[in-house]
């Protein structure tokens, strides 16, 4: 900043002010990834999506920025020392939202693919029987399904 006050070299403001566009970019991209992610995992529960949900993925972006913002004042002094010559604040702040969002990606992952995932098909498939015996079949199903999943977690 201080070699543009002195020579005004607008270089170096570009590239600051291109690093931290992309570091915000980064940021809606990963919560984009946990809202998909969030959504393809309620669908393949069963679950049903509301508006609730929408707005709480806004909601968080919201916070995001306001944090990545108050770091942004600390770029923008660090940036009158010669040695600042990157946006360090609003990467460190990058890096933090794309490890949640991330964390927040691989819960869901584990959520679809647990057993208990299942459960909810096998629930309709019991609505669907038509006699008393398929009922017994579907049942023996779940319980074995249930054992399954009981014994996974005794390990």
């Amino acid at each position: 900043m201080i070699e543009f006050l002195k020579t005004g070299d607008f270089c170096h403001i570009q590239v600051l002010v291109t690093v931290i566009l992309a570091m915000w970019l980064l940021q809606v991209l990963a919560v984009c990834i946990d809202f998909w992610s969030g959504t393809n995992t309620a669908r393949a529960l069963g679950k049903k999506l509301y508006s609730s949900g929408f707005r709480r993925t806004l909601s968080k972006l919201g916070d995001y920025w306001r944090v990545t913002v108050m770091f942004l004042f600390t770029d923008v002094i660090g940036s009158l020392f010669v040695w600042y010559t990157l946006p360090f604040a609003t990467m460190l702040v990058t890096l933090a939202v794309i490890y949640i969002e991330g964390r927040s990606v691989w819960e869901n992952a584990q959520a679809k693919k647990s057993q208990a995932a299942k459960l909810p098909k096998a629930i309709r498939d019991i609505i669907r029987c038509s006699t008393a015996r398929d009922a017994e079949e579907l049942l023996n199903k779940i319980k074995a399904l249930t054992d399954e999943t009981l014994g996974d977690k005794r390990i």
